[in-house]
């Protein structure tokens, strides 16, 4: 059982596993590293302002990167296209487990996510399923962060560089569990 490894609070019930490689939540602070080493994160890509407080020789981790995004205005495009150039790269590594997260896990980390799934070939809808049934509380493609054009372009950039998708078990959904 899981509480028998790892002491069960509400801060671990706050990571969620979305796809195969990808897990999505709260902002990853220092005293979650014990989780982050039980379940395998090996790269963490922050998307707040706030910076990390993880270093790479806390470790297992391969990489951490920082890219702000300000929560409530629209993501710059060059932004949007760093985010999920990063993110394809942490996933694309072999045996990578990712974290996304922003601070509450709510807007910035879903919305990034959910551009990176789109950006795939994934269904517009169809990846905002994947993020809202597993992430409480969570707002992938949120209307303040993005707007039809950074989608259409985000997009468009994904099929150019993304599909066919290398990793394509990284991406996949875990069903409806």
């Amino acid at each position: 059982m899981i509480t028998d490894v790892i002491p069960l609070n509400i801060e671990v019930m706050l990571l969620f596993q979305i796809t195969n490689n990808i897990w999505q939540g709260r902002f990853a602070a220092d005293r979650l590293l014990t989780t982050f080493q039980f379940f395998g994160i090996t790269h963490i890509l922050n998307v707040s302002e706030t910076p990390s407080q993880l270093e790479l020789n806390e470790g297992p981790f391969r990489a951490i990167k920082q890219i702000s995004i300000r929560d409530g205005s629209p993501i710059p495009v060059d932004v949007a296209i760093e985010s999920v150039q990063t993110l394809h790269e942490f996933v694309c590594e072999p045996d990578s487990n990712v974290y996304i997260h922003c601070v509450a896990g709510w807007n910035r980390s879903p919305t990034v996510l959910w551009l990176y799934l789109v950006s795939c070939g994934i269904e517009s809808e169809v990846a905002l399923n994947m993020i809202s049934r597993r992430s409480i509380d969570a707002v992938p493609a949120h209307p303040k962060l993005i707007t039809p054009a950074l989608t259409d372009t985000i997009i468009t950039y994904g099929a150019n560089k993304f599909t066919p998708h290398p990793g394509q078990i990284a991406i996949e959904s875990l069903g409806a569990g």
